[in-house]
């Protein structure tokens, strides 16, 4: 009798859950398997764990749910598989927040498991951009699949997109990140499980609040997403998995207050800069796509007819992509030759004449190269002079800046790199950013190259700096062949380096060679006054010898 009383008291609570084709029932003990996304999800109050929780609460107030978060901060898929899972079989292995652990977590049966892991594997990175590497990583989610149905027999096992690392989906990381997207849904379909589109939620809120707010970051350092945003879209991706359209309606609901938060209200423009990621260092000439985005509060069901035109500098070209309804697109190309290039997007309705302006950072000539472990101490010192790369002593000297380099059966070709919103420190025109370039390795080196005009001659300051989280990084900089820096710049707070050097009347050659441990990658090189009366205005930029 009293079995039948529990029984119907459950069929109860499930048939409140009240959403036809939910995969969720009442009661269900549910865990998050992540590295530090989780664990901030856990830890701040605006954090995906919470939000999900929260709706949960709300949408089924009777129906008991568990939720379980287990974030380690900088773990791979591969330190979860190898090391945790494992580790957490005899001890416990308690998670960075939320005072959970391990071992006890999955002491207990979870109706639904979701893993969100590979952030990692592609920021530090412990993956090669090889096919043989990708598939080793599909190997090895497939042993924490089934560790996982071993330890807690899940009803619904749920493998999360890696969300985007940088927010330019052309960026060769997140190529890679699609390439495991594709793996991830292969090895979901081989072994039964679901697959939540965390990563396709994010860069869909990205493109959405892009078109509000020229500059807003939705993952501004790059690897995390910000919350509240951010993180109702990692949430909105995984309740779509679970087919709760209650929960998605709920998380819907969230982004949408989110974004109109962003809006203008007057009447803007916005404008988003993006260049080519990955092009080579050709010619002077930049070729650059403009979307331009006009944004009404005044509108109202029917709205304005906007006209949208660009102002460009002399000697700059303006063609057409296409204007359809409140957004049009313009290809853009010139000769970059100053610091910031402004670029203005015109927008005529009715009346009313409104106008943005982008500025297009002055680019580097960057050159991707090999390992060179040797650059770093086993105490992680930085030594340049102990492992030399075989082209830098051409490259100080002025030689091969134009033709791709050959070394170790291996050729190295330059590309141009121009900073933009979409990455660690924006449009910084003083910025490299080799994510846009290179997957890279650990342990691999680059070399950036500008050619400076000065009106006159005069000493500079030349300032290095990261705005990273997380970084080791190498550097030597030489100006006209005369090496003017030293610096290692790391995650342990460093995070500026300053040098003086002479600049000739006429051309002046700037050569930085950057060696990078592991994690994030990213710097500036930038010229400043040494004198106090001097200005800089001067001063022009070529990625070509001149």
């Amino acid at each position: 009798m009293s079995r039948r009383i529990v029984l119907a008291g459950t069929v109860a609570l499930a048939a409140g859950l009240g959403v036809a084709g939910s995969l969720l029932k009442a009661g269900d003990r549910i865990v998050f398997v992540g590295d530090s996304i989780t664990a901030q999800a856990v830890g701040s109050a605006q954090g995906f764990y919470h939000q999900f929780t929260n709706e949960l609460s709300r949408a089924y107030p009777d129906a008991r749910h568990e939720v379980v978060g287990l974030g380690f901060s900088g773990n791979t898929l591969f330190d979860w598989t190898d090391g945790i899972e494992v580790r957490s079989r005899t001890q416990a292995v308690p998670a960075n927040t939320g005072g959970f652990e391990v071992r006890s977590a999955f002491a207990t049966r979870a109706d639904i498991v979701f893993v969100l892991l590979g952030m990692n594997d592609l920021l530090r990175p412990s993956l090669r951009d090889e096919e043989a590497s990708l598939l080793a990583w599909k190997e090895k989610y497939r042993e924490l699949v089934g560790a996982l149905r071993t330890r807690v027999a899940p009803r619904e096992l749920v493998l999360c997109e890696i969300p985007p690392l940088t927010e330019d989906p052309r960026s060769p990381k997140n190529r890679v990140r699609e390439r495991l997207t594709c793996l991830t849904r292969e090895l979901a379909q081989e072994s039964g499980c679901r697959v939540a589109e965390t990563g396709a939620s994010i860069l869909e809120v990205v493109a959405r609040c892009r078109k509000v707010r020229q500059d807003h970051h939705v993952v501004p350092d790059t690897v995390h997403p910000q919350m509240p945003l951010g993180h109702t879209a990692l949430a909105r991706g995984m309740v779509a998995a679970l087919q709760d359209e209650a929960l998605v309606a709920a998380f819907d609901a969230r982004i949408e207050a989110e974004v109109a938060k962003l809006r203008p209200d007057r009447p803007a423009v916005t404008v988003v800069f993006r260049p080519q990621p990955g092009c080579a260092a050709e010619g002077p000439e930049q070729t650059y796509t403009l979307c331009c985005y006009w944004n009404d509060p005044q509108a109202g069901g029917g709205g304005r007819v906007p006209a949208f035109s660009l102002d460009v500098p002399d000697g700059w070209r303006v063609t057409d992509g296409g204007q359809a309804g409140g957004e049009a697109t313009f290809v853009v190309r010139g000769v970059p030759d100053r610091l910031q290039t402004p670029l203005t997007a015109v927008v005529r309705a009715g009346d009313e004449t409104v106008r943005a302006t982008v500025q297009v950072p002055a680019p580097w000539r960057v050159l991707c190269g090999p390992d060179n472990g040797g650059a770093w101490s086993a105490q992680r010192a930085y030594q340049p002079e102990q492992s030399v790369p075989f082209m830098e002593a051409d490259l100080v000297a002025g030689k091969g800046l134009l033709a791709p380099v050959t070394g170790g059966g291996k050729t190295y070709g330059w590309q141009v790199c121009t900073p933009c919103v979409d990455y660690t420190a924006g449009d910084d025109p003083d910025a490299v950013v080799p994510y846009s370039l290179t997957f890279g390795s650990e342990n691999d080196v680059l070399y950036a190259a500008r050619w400076v005009f000065s009106a006159q001659d005069r000493p500079v300051e030349v300032v290095l700096s990261h705005r990273t989280f997380s970084a080791t990084l190498g550097f030597v900089v030489w100006v006209n062949g005369a090496r003017v820096l030293v610096a290692d710049l790391n995650r342990g707070g460093k995070n500026r380096a300053t040098g003086r050097a002479e600049l000739k009347r006429g051309w002046n050659r700037l050569l930085v060679r950057n060696d990078h441990l592991q994690w994030q990658r990213q710097f500036a090189c930038a010229l400043r006054p040494a004198a106090t009366n001097d200005t800089l205005g001067d001063l022009r930029y070529a990625i070509h010898p001149q």
